[in-house]
């Protein structure tokens, strides 16, 4: 579970902090009752009461009948799931999603339409004129939504939310923040997809219960959300992970950022489709495929024995591995997550990793390596519970700049 830093509690009144207790355990633990709310956190009777109080007029929790057990009849409580609606953005290479979510962070409906590269504009146009049609997907009306968050593959400036680079997007300097929340008549904040999707991976995946841990993006870019004792790491500028622009060949191909030789450019979709059309000389399989090849094609041929295509996500793995190798080196995180297309072939590609892993790292056999369980969903969904907790301030809070973004 990512966690806010003591920076952010500490900026907080007991009052905000004991509230956001109570609200998460009514969510968690509901229908409860007062007397089990403080047992719970271990605030005092009249405490809870005047909390729950402040949380049944705003409509966040409601009240669902009495329980019995032999004494005093006990009001329940339960999160009230309608009480709210959070929005969800991703700006993809291939598409753009808009989603609405719930108050609980559970997906109640999405839009999606064709990317237009090389023009944000458009972009922020096409999300604006998608909301309205999207809440009337849901049955949400508009003024029940409470946050938002976008997510784009590119480097994002904090906190001033300009995406500086999109190499995959043909973007740069472009002010996204600044854009989707003047369309949108709300506050947006930004980030990128690796960073949302460990957010994601922290609360609903394959990194629950762990401190330290890097999410990988492996698709059309390659990238790292980090999250470190707890919360997500940004660096100086919100340009940490970006692991898929590590050189790892002198002379390699040309990369989208202008460099060559970019660890992207030899675990990627593209580098796929590179390494298969080469191989397609030596392999009956590949060679009846069509082109451009598609990973999921490339997928179902090495799943299904095929050497050649086996032998590309193979490949593909010991040259990730040297990326993973830097982030185990430098971080020693506790996991190490993957999502994106390539893991259409997870467990080839993960063998690849692990294969030439101990060759880069140093105890390289004591980090788990493993494939998201989220699929091409994470994104979104970390997306949502930014939006959520930007506005909620729960204590499930991702760090300090959430609530900086969605300050009004």
């Amino acid at each position: 579970m990512v966690r806010p830093s003591d920076k952010t509690a500490n900026n907080r009144t007991p009052r905000e902090l004991n509230r956001s207790l109570v609200l998460d355990l009514v969510q968690e633990h509901g229908p409860i009752s007062r007397t089990n709310l403080a047992r719970m956190s271990g605030l005092t009777k009249p405490t809870v009461s005047a909390i729950i109080e402040e949380l049944l007029e705003s409509g966040s929790v409601r009240d669902v009948g009495t329980e019995s057990r032999g004494g005093r009849p006990a009001r329940l409580l339960e999160f009230n799931d309608e009480s709210a609606a959070f929005l969800g953005i991703e700006i993809g290479v291939e598409q753009t999603i808009v989603a609405v979510a719930d108050a609980r962070g559970r997906l109640r409906a999405r839009l999606e339409q064709p990317a237009v590269q090389r023009d944000p504009q458009r972009t922020v146009r096409d999300v604006a004129e998608l909301l309205p049609r999207v809440l009337q997907l849901s049955g949400i009306p508009r003024k029940r939504l409470r946050g938002a968050c976008a997510i784009v593959p590119g480097l994002v400036e904090r906190p001033s939310g300009v995406c500086i680079l999109a190499p995959n997007l043909g973007w740069e300097r472009f002010p996204l923040r600044a854009e989707l929340s003047r369309a949108l008549r709300m506050q947006v904040p930004v980030y990128n997809l690796p960073q949302a999707a460990a957010v994601a991976e922290g609360q609903l995946g394959a990194a629950r219960g762990q401190a330290s841990y890097a999410w990988i993006y492996v698709g059309l870019g390659v990238g790292a959300g980090l999250v470190v004792d707890g919360r997500l790491f940004f660096g100086m500028q919100g340009y940490s992970g970006e692991i898929g622009h590590c050189r790892v060949a002198d002379d390699g191909p040309p990369c989208g950022c202008g460099r060559r030789g970019c660890l992207e450019t030899f675990t990627s979709v593209m580098a796929l489709r590179r390494a298969a059309e080469a191989a397609s000389a030596r392999s009956q399989a590949l060679a009846a495929l069509a082109r451009p090849h598609d990973v999921g094609a490339l997928a179902a041929a090495a799943v299904a024995g095929d050497e050649g295509a086996r032998g590309i996500f193979l490949d593909a793995g010991a040259q990730l591995a040297r990326g993973i190798a830097v982030l185990l080196n430098v971080l020693n995180p506790q996991l190490i997550v993957l999502g994106g297309e390539l893991l259409a072939a997870s467990d080839i590609l993960i063998a690849g990793v692990r294969e030439a892993l101990p060759r880069h790292a140093v105890r390289a056999g004591d980090v788990p390596v493993v494939a998201s369980p989220l699929g091409s969903e994470a994104g979104l969904l970390g997306a949502v519970l930014l939006a959520r907790e930007g506005s909620v301030r729960s204590l499930r809070l991702v760090p300090d700049s959430v609530l900086q973004d969605s300050a009004p």
